[in-house]
């Protein structure tokens, strides 16, 4: 990895970390700082990731926000678009479209499962803090916080999934080259 990508991916590293402390809500933290590190501002994307936070409306049973926004990050580039849907005839859904994307989520998928053992909230709590939170309850909240949920906890799921999807894209980028 280049000085460069490192220089990159540590910066995403920091402001998710950061977000996720100042501000909570993983999806949208991690997507900030992909698209700062990217000098790229989508509001509606932003907007849009906010009810994957905490496993999605902060329910916990969903995937985590953070490994949701890594996702929209890469669908952004190179998802399918509603465009080419009918164009090729010998593809006619476009399903040939989702290949990059796919690729990239499944070096996501790996990383998450490698160091967290699974993408889904309440999986990832258990394996950081023992027990899940229902963040979405007032006192489940507190002790989130009282476990470190904001100070090293999922912070640092947050820094992780922005820095691996900076280092996955541009190791993609560079060998597409």
């Amino acid at each position: 990895m280049t000085k460069g990508i490192e220089e990159k991916a540590k910066k995403a590293y920091d402001l998710a970390y950061k977000y996720e402390g100042d501000w909570g809500a993983c999806s949208q933290c991690t997507i900030r700082a992909l698209q700062e590190v990217y000098g790229e501002e989508d509001s509606n994307i932003f907007k849009a990731l906010g009810s994957f936070a905490a496993g999605g409306g902060c329910e916990g049973d969903g995937i985590c926000g953070a490994y949701a926004a890594g996702l929209f990050f890469f669908g952004t580039r190179f998802g399918r678009r509603f465009e080419d849907i009918g164009k090729n005839p010998d593809d006619p859904k476009a399903l040939e479209k989702h290949g990059d994307q796919f690729k990239l989520v499944k070096k996501l998928h790996d990383k998450f499962v490698d160091k967290y053992g699974s993408v889904i909230c309440n999986n990832i709590h258990r394996k950081l803090y023992g027990r899940p939170f229902y963040i979405a309850d007032p006192e489940e909240l507190e002790k989130f916080d009282k476990a470190g949920g904001h100070d090293w906890g999922c912070t640092g799921v947050n820094g992780d999934a922005a820095k691996w999807s900076v280092e996955i894209l541009e190791e993609f980028l560079s060998e597409k080259k």
